[in-house]
């Protein structure tokens, strides 16, 4: 058994105080990491067909759009929105080069896409307490930001969007 003097015990604590300062300085970062991964955000399989649908009634062969935007795939993802979701891509060394085009027109690196952006910049576009696929439609078209609560009812997206979602469920 060991015994301290009163002066031994201070020094003592005060080493083992410092010991675990410094423990929780290295280690934060790590920790700290790990709290922030976010959950990705679960998007039902119905929501992602109408996302589809309302983008490009799901064609998996169209070409990238030319023009304004340049657009990709079936969900018709923009460079920026990928990149805005962390550039997935189809294989862990693809290519930087083309790997935007590559994973926008896979249909499944697609849906990764879509649903990391959503897991990234989910809000309540409707302000309805909730949110659901009408948020993320808004979110998909109109942007992260405070931009999806402007109006899109007007548009061709929501139309076919609304038609979709408006579909009777079949048993």
């Amino acid at each position: 058994m060991l015994f301290f003097c009163p002066q031994d015990k201070r020094m003592f604590n005060s080493l083992v105080a410092a010991y675990i300062l410094v423990a929780a300085f290295v280690f934060s970062p790590m920790i700290k990491g790990q709290e922030e991964e976010l959950a990705e955000i679960v998007i039902p399989d119905d929501c992602m067909q109408c996302l589809c649908e309302a983008s490009s009634y799901c064609n998996l062969t169209a070409p990238c759009t030319t023009g304004s935007q340049y657009l990709c795939g079936p969900f018709l993802i923009g460079v920026n929105y990928w990149a805005d979701a962390g550039q997935p891509t189809l294989t862990p060394n693809e290519d930087p080069n083309g790997a935007f085009e590559t994973c926008a027109q896979d249909l499944e690196c697609a849906k990764k896409t879509v649903r990391l952006y959503m897991t990234e910049f989910a809000q309540d576009c409707t302000e309805d307490g909730i949110i659901d696929c009408e948020d993320f439609a808004r979110i998909h078209v109109l942007g992260k930001s405070d931009s999806c609560f402007a109006k899109m009812e007007g548009l061709p997206f929501y139309r076919v969007f609304r038609e979709c979602r408006d579909k009777p469920v079949s048993v």
